[in-house]
């Protein structure tokens, strides 16, 4: 049990903060410049300036050093950022509810570009979501190279992907990354005689696959960069951009491949396709403290946008949920 008199304190401090000060925190986490997070603001740079200082001293922590490319977060900051997100939508919520701001009785269909990683899952649990009613129509998309444009020119709502490339030209939300990794082959497939005790040396000695997500693995797979580092002789690796290719790979070629849980659970009643848990101590070897793949939230600037905070914050939490999925 905690100290009651150290989360009292912790209370305390916590209690000092303002809204806006949280709010200047998660807008500088993702744009990394106080000029910017003041604009989309629409407060003075002092403000922000002073906002900070006052978040430094609550914490105890720089929060955010100064590099040459703008701001960048202390490891403390990039544990902060997720809650500080859930509380801001919260916020959101909570507005909404006390002035009145009533949903439409006709919510408009949203356009919505998915990384293919998810797109099937988020598919079923929008289906199966209980607040239906809230949501209304979703027509989920590939995102792909031509994504971001269709999203500058309003012909997609929002974005939830890998991709954080054009973070400059719009607003970019940490979701989360999954909280484990699955093992996929086909049944029969000799790498199941390594279990229990699957290894990532052992999946090096069979062809490996993976399904290309730009923002995550299309320049280099977190699986080809362990091998490299840990001088562990790889195979054969393939890559594919799509999930039919994908599924047709792993059953004619002989091939293994990672997938997140939530996908894992779709794919088991896939006749033929095997898939099992990779360890918690392999999936912090493959990924280390940079490669595990982070899901975004990416929105126009604008605030003129089609849909409410609380239809916004749905979506965004029915993903943040199922990535924590085992």
């Amino acid at each position: 049990m905690p100290d009651e008199t150290m989360l009292n304190q912790s209370l305390k401090k916590l209690a000092e903060l303002d809204v806006f000060c949280l709010l200047v925190f998660k807008t500088l986490y993702e744009n990394g410049h106080a000029n910017t997070t003041a604009n989309e603001l629409q407060v003075s740079a002092p403000k922000v300036s002073r906002s900070l200082t006052i978040l430094r001293a609550t914490f105890n922590d720089e929060l955010f050093y100064r590099r040459q490319q703008g701001l960048k977060p202390t490891p403390l900051s990039d544990l902060l950022y997720e809650p500080i997100c859930h509380f801001c939508r919260s916020v959101a919520a909570i507005g909404q509810v006390a002035f009145n701001e009533v949903e439409p009785l006709e919510l408009p269909t949203l356009n919505i570009a998915v990384t293919q990683s998810i797109m099937s899952s988020l598919a079923i649990k929008i289906s199966q979501h209980s607040s239906c009613e809230l949501l209304g129509q979703i027509r989920l998309h590939c995102w792909g190279g031509g994504s971001a444009e269709l999203l500058r020119n309003n012909e997609l709502d929002f974005g939830i992907t890998f991709d954080t490339s054009l973070t400059s030209d719009f607003n970019c939300e940490l979701i989360g990354s999954p909280d484990s990794i699955y093992v996929a082959a086909r049944a029969q497939h000799e790498i199941w005689q390594s279990l229990p005790d699957l290894r990532l040396e052992d999946l090096a000695k069979h062809p490996f696959l993976y399904l290309e997500s730009k923002g995550f693995n299309d320049k280099i797979d977190p699986f080809e960069m362990y091998c490299r580092s840990a001088n562990v002789t790889l195979e054969k690796i393939d890559k594919v951009s799509s999930r039919e290719a994908w599924f047709c790979h792993l059953m004619t070629m002989g091939s293994v491949a990672f997938l997140p849980a939530i996908e894992a659970e779709a794919c088991k009643k896939i006749s033929g396709l095997r898939t099992e848990a990779l360890a918690a101590e392999q999936v912090k070897l493959l990924h280390g403290d940079r490669m595990s793949p982070k899901y975004y939230f990416i929105e126009n600037k604008t605030i003129n946008h089609r849909y409410t905070a609380s239809r916004k914050a749905l979506i965004i939490q029915m993903v943040s949920d199922f990535l924590k999925s085992k």
